[in-house]
């Protein structure tokens, strides 16, 4: 006999699979289904790079996929990698992925993989109509969005000239934005952050040799990773109820002799607890002027690939230049790029390809989403309070335009930052996973032994073997 309830998960990144994952290996009593288009799950945007240029920016001792396993990733590599990765290692991003992939495969046999996309979903009822793109509709218990990131916001005074002559390419993760480019051609990225670093290191693994230059309100790129001494616990105890607050007091910490990485780090474990203690308008004021200077040192670059800006930096390969985007023409050259410096004045410089590197958009009423769209149209999800993702409580659970919170709409993962400054990140991503899958599994036991449903006899899930390559996840 079929199970009743089904969960479906939207998304086959890292947090998707992660979820799925979590909710076979607790053996929850439903149907569980991944709607996702890629053949290949567990590696979204961000480990689908064949590149071995892209590292990850967090050491390998510090990222297993795992919260209850933090030596799991390590004890993978050391299997199916190399035997002598350290716990300081940055591996490639194309290995983590891998990985990701490892942890699924036993689950695979209880994974329902839809590969299409979803087109609408509709509460009525206590369940949720999903329509896909492929014709089908799955009437779901529980749904939870693991959408991962969108394309970036459009940029204003980009001529439409510019972008159908391919001068400007909107997305740094197209083929096509590197295609028939001249290994001498200047080039213009539009951010300075981890996604510029990904595109000069693309650039110049495909030979490109030219002029890169980096345009960006701050003019700065991400910092270095480097050893320090960790500190007993977080440099901040109490919960400041000012943005002014938390800065004064890692400022404290770091002239009392701390190092400053060691200052960030030990704030990991309370970022979102501190963020959620500040009063609205004070999380306005951080986000306008401190929310870049955090960025550049909470998300750092691999120790190599630092090197190799800095090697760039000094020897003008790589510029940088502070200013805000005005426009970008068309020109014999390709493009004419206008910028306005910090004190206002128009400055231009020529590239022949204008590369959008200014990360994601988190505006998801403007993102190119059927489903998002749908769901803001009947109230089933709003915004958070800042304008960014989407509004979900501590669980993931969405709230709805009545302000009630949704018993069968969830979210993991970056959507999260509606209401987080931290969601991005694996320490954080696969703890949602986790405890979401926790509290579904749960709910539906209860569901199941309150509705006597039969369930179908499944394969037992293999626990702590090998299977081909792959250490198998217990």
């Amino acid at each position: 006999m079929r199970l009743r309830r089904t969960i479906v998960v939207v998304g086959g990144g890292f947090s998707g699979t992660l979820t799925a994952y979590h909710l076979l290996r607790r053996k929850v009593r439903a149907r569980v289904v991944l709607v996702d288009p890629s053949f290949d799950l567990g590696l979204g945007l961000a480990y689908s790079t064949q590149s071995h240029q892209h590292l990850l920016n967090v050491p390998a001792g510090k990222i297993s996929a795992l919260p209850d396993q933090p030596d799991h990733l390590l004890r993978w590599l050391r299997k199916n990698y190399d035997a002598q990765v350290k716990e300081t290692d940055f591996i490639p991003r194309a290995v983590f992925g891998r990985y990701i992939q490892s942890i699924l495969e036993p689950m695979l046999p209880l994974l329902e993989h839809r590969q299409t996309t979803v087109l609408d979903c509709n509460v009525r009822g206590g369940q949720a109509a999903v329509r896909l793109a492929d014709g089908t509709e799955i009437l779901a218990d529980a749904v939870v969005l693991a959408t991962g990131n969108f394309n970036p916001a459009p940029l204003r005074g980009v001529d439409e000239q510019a972008i159908a002559a391919g001068v400007y390419c909107h997305s740094a993760w197209k083929n096509e934005t590197y295609a028939e480019l001249s290994p001498e051609a200047p080039v213009a990225l539009i951010g300075s952050g981890l996604t510029a670093v990904d595109v000069l290191l693309r650039l110049r693994e495909l030979g490109h040799r030219g002029a890169v230059t980096a345009i960006s309100r701050h003019g700065v790129f991400p910092y270095r990773h480097a050893g320090y001494q960790a500190l007993d616990g977080p440099v901040i105890r109490n919960t400041p109820k000012r943005a002014s607050e938390l800065l004064h007091v890692v400022h404290r910490a770091i002239r009392s002799g701390a190092d400053w990485r060691a200052v960030v780090d030990s704030l990991r474990s309370r970022t979102n607890e501190l963020w959620l203690a500040l009063p609205f308008v004070e999380q306005q004021r951080f986000r306008r002027h401190l929310q870049r200077r955090w960025e550049v040192v909470r998300h750092r670059m691999a120790p190599a690939i630092a090197d190799r800006i800095d090697a760039e930096l000094k020897e003008g390969t790589l510029l940088q230049r502070r200013g805000s985007l005005h426009a970008v023409h068309v020109s014999s050259e390709g493009a004419r790029v206008q910028m306005r410096d910090s004190k206002g004045e128009l400055q231009e410089i020529s590239a022949a390809r204008v590369i959008n590197c200014t990360g994601p958009d988190m505006n998801y009423t403007r993102v190119a989403s059927p489903l998002l769209n749908s769901l803001f149209a009947q109230g089933q999800a709003v915004a958070g309070p800042h304008g960014y993702g989407l509004w979900a409580d501590e669980a993931g659970a969405l709230r709805q335009r009545s302000g009630a919170f949704s018993p069968i709409l969830f979210c993991v993962g970056p959507p999260r930052q509606g209401t987080l400054i931290e969601s991005i990140a694996v320490p954080e991503l696969r703890q949602q996973a986790a405890d979401l899958a926790t509290i579904l599994a749960e709910r539906f036991s209860v569901h199941q032994q309150t509705d006597s449903i039969e369930a179908v006899d499944q394969p037992s899930v293999p626990t702590g073997e090998v299977a081909g390559n792959y250490e198998l996840a217990s």
